[in-house]
């Protein structure tokens, strides 16, 4: 039943999926609002306001300075101790928020791409900032500018991709995993969709340096009549010139529209709520995109809001991931950035199976039982453990004598780690 005043264990559950789990202040202060109100406070504006981009949080210098191994490690540290200490205030704010964090790790996923075929980690970045601004907004906007990223476009080869020498590689995955998913695409619309993309490039070298910048080559373009989704035309990835039709405008708002709603509400459903949505919820939302202009804020704000969102077996369904996990218990401890640093969170984080700013493979990390192994429980354990001793978290812990009780004591962590629904047996 989808509630219309918070609980605590309610509040608990939406500051779990709409950020990283809440602290116990931040918990206390969403018991008790209305759905309404709380959903506008973890997405940072009202249904009826217009939504604002992301924040743009720049290139710091970490990023370009030193090997990209280096500045790999300094930007998980970076990224994870933000996602931990970004507060959600209990109201409507214009700034960085839990959501806008989330948002772009989901879109990381989702666009997977890795920085030791990209090489370079400056080129991964930007690609994480416009994920970062466009997360919730024109999902139209936001897949053109996730194909025309150079990490994108080198990491799906499409700047080998020529005329007379097709590179088929990013042509299948725009369609496979980004939009309208397996069965809604044939092989001819592969090789359309390929020609299609010919001459979307970078610089490469400039006679100086490797220059990972997009570049747009006319005479390597096809610009021959082609048939994709049955319509022939002058097909062009992204429409350049007058006469030109636009394969990101078809697959978003032309005759693939319903497939990629469809698949794209059946993602986010998964990521917020639960791994096995209804036809109905993914039609129901689907219709949200479509509805709203294909943006991705009211498709959330829809999840958040829905029965199946709120049903009993959503609240515990989803397996965190490492990031997720490690976010959730940073946050909780408040540890900074130079104690993130000490605890070695980048090795730390591939150890439970979870290398950020590089996927496994083009479709992303997986989720459920992919993080399910004895292996991962192991790292997992050994990362807390680390955390132990910190004298900030013994600081931050209840008071406890060694003649308490020791309920009294497990009631008091519970309490202090903001943890809901904890059974007495358990305890």
């Amino acid at each position: 039943m989808v509630p219309t005043t918070l609980s605590r264990a309610e509040a608990a559950h939406l500051l779990r999926r709409a950020g990283y789990g809440g602290t116990n202040a931040e918990i206390n202060a969403f018991t008790g609002k209305s759905l309404t109100s709380a959903v506008d406070a973890v997405l940072g504006h009202r249904s009826s306001d217009p939504i604002p981009a992301g924040p743009d949080v720049g290139t710091p210098a970490f990023v370009t300075n030193g090997s990209n191994y280096q500045a790999q490690n300094d930007s998980t540290n970076w990224w994870i101790h933000r996602m931990a200490t970004l507060p959600q205030p209990s109201s409507v704010s214009t700034g960085a928020l839990p959501i806008h964090e989330r948002m772009a790790f989901f879109w990381h996923d989702h666009f997977a791409c890795g920085v030791d075929k990209v090489g370079s980690m400056e080129t991964m970045w930007d690609q994480i900032r416009l994920f970062r601004i466009h997360g919730l907004g024109s999902f139209d906007n936001l897949v053109r500018v996730a194909s025309l990223s150079p990490a994108m476009l080198i990491y799906l080869d499409n700047h080998t991709n020529h005329y007379f020498s097709e590179q088929e590689n990013f042509a299948r995955e725009l369609m496979e995993l980004y939009t309208c998913g397996v069965g809604n695409f044939t092989e001819e619309d592969v090789v359309a969709m390929a020609k299609a993309w010919t001459g979307h490039s970078i610089v490469g070298w400039n006679g100086s340096f490797y220059e990972r910048t997009y570049e747009y080559r006319s005479v390597e373009h096809n610009h021959n009549q082609k048939t994709l989704f049955g319509i022939t035309a002058n097909w062009n990835g992204v429409a350049i010139a007058g006469g030109e039709r636009d394969t990101i405008t078809e697959l978003v708002w032309g005759v693939r529209a319903t497939a990629t709603s469809e698949f794209i509400a059946r993602k986010l459903f998964r990521h917020f709520a639960n791994y096995w949505p209804s036809q109905g919820a993914v039609d129901s939302l689907a219709s949200v995109m479509r509805a709203s202009g294909m943006r991705i804020a009211p498709v959330v704000r829809a999840i958040l809001q829905h029965e199946e969102f709120w049903d009993a077996g959503t609240r515990y369904a989803l397996i965190k991931s490492p990031a997720d996990f490690a976010v959730t218990w940073l946050r909780r401890l408040g540890l900074d950035l130079t104690q993130m640093e000490e605890l070695g969170l980048s090795s730390r984080l591939r150890d439970m199976g979870q290398e950020l700013f590089e996927p496994p493979s083009v479709a992303g990390w997986g989720r459920g039982t992919k993080w399910l192994s004895s292996a991962g429980a192991w790292s997992r354990g050994d990362f807390l453990e680390s955390m132990r001793y910190r004298s900030s978290v013994q600081a931050a812990l209840p008071a406890i004598d060694s003649d308490d009780d020791p309920l009294s004591v497990v009631s008091q962590l519970v309490n202090f780690l903001g943890l809901e629904d904890v059974s007495n047996n358990t305890q």
